[in-house]
């Protein structure tokens, strides 16, 4: 009696399996998994637009008028890393290297310019900067759920640490010197010349990045990848004029000068 109960019971319990394992015509054999793999990596490419900025519109010492001539465009390129320690929380990091820079002009105030000038007086310095720097940038990363398509919007905050690896410029200088036994104006040029004296660029730079973006899904393994980023230079000071020795007579100050970009990153995750 027991034994043919616990038949019964066996034979309901294999045809439960069966009806729930079989195959319908029309649906899928699989389904691809939506959860985020744990550690991904990825390649990318960022054109940007930078450009500098001076905190305020005099030199430190009150000298020179700064004022900002303009932007560049750059690009970006190097390797993604996504470490998520929960769905939809991460770590985003890599390594990067990225061609920026920006246009600065810095003309001494008249009104404090001594009369007859004296000799060795940079009147007016015209710089147009083109800069390389290796980066890694590390920042929290918000992923959304999947919203349908395998597309996913995501966020990202954080603090890029940057080394100067070459340093450029474009530059019109008009200084004062001595012909003559008088004091006349001179003007030196440069033509994308390397910068090759003292810290006149400063070798390592700090930037806040904020930016967002979303993410297709191709297969389960890959995603295509795309956002728009702000990079803010906040610390140190990017360029040191006192240290830049090009040809001219007499050194100038530019205040404290900010290197900033938007950039928008395009990329695959592998």
């Amino acid at each position: 009696m027991y034994i043919r109960k616990l038949l019964i019971v066996m034979g309901f319990s294999v045809c439960s399996y069966s009806a729930t394992a079989q195959y319908t015509y029309g649906e899928p054999i699989e389904t691809r998994s939506t959860e985020l793999r744990k550690t991904r990596f990825g390649l990318f490419i960022a054109p940007n637009n930078a450009w500098m900025k001076p905190t305020a519109s005099k030199s430190n010492d009150g000298l020179y008028i700064v004022t900002s001539e303009g932007s560049k465009i750059g690009y970006s390129w190097g390797l993604m890393i996504d470490h998520f320690f929960a769905e939809n929380y991460g770590i985003a990091t890599g390594v990067q290297l990225t061609t920026s820079g920006g246009k600065i002009l810095a003309e001494y105030d008249a009104s404090k310019l001594p009369t007859p000038a004296p000799k060795n007086v940079v009147k007016t310095a015209s710089f147009d900067y083109r800069l390389q720097y290796f980066e890694v940038p590390f920042g929290l990363k918000l992923m959304s759920d999947d919203l349908g398509g395998g597309v996913r919007i995501f966020g990202n905050l954080g603090i890029t640490a940057a080394i100067n690896i070459s340093k450029k410029a474009t530059y019109t200088v008009t200084y004062t010197d001595t012909a003559s036994g008088k004091t006349v104006d001179m003007t030196a040029t440069g033509e994308n010349e390397k910068l090759r004296n003292g810290v006149s660029i400063i070798p390592i730079l700090f930037q806040m990045n904020l930016g967002g973006g979303m993410e297709y899904r191709l297969t389960d393994k890959m995603s295509l990848y795309m956002g728009l980023f702000f990079n803010n230079g906040f610390a140190p000071d990017v360029t040191s004029p006192k240290d830049i020795n090009m040809g001219y007579k007499g050194t100038f100050t530019d205040g404290n000068i900010r290197l900033n970009n938007i950039a928008l990153k395009v990329g695959l995750f592998f």
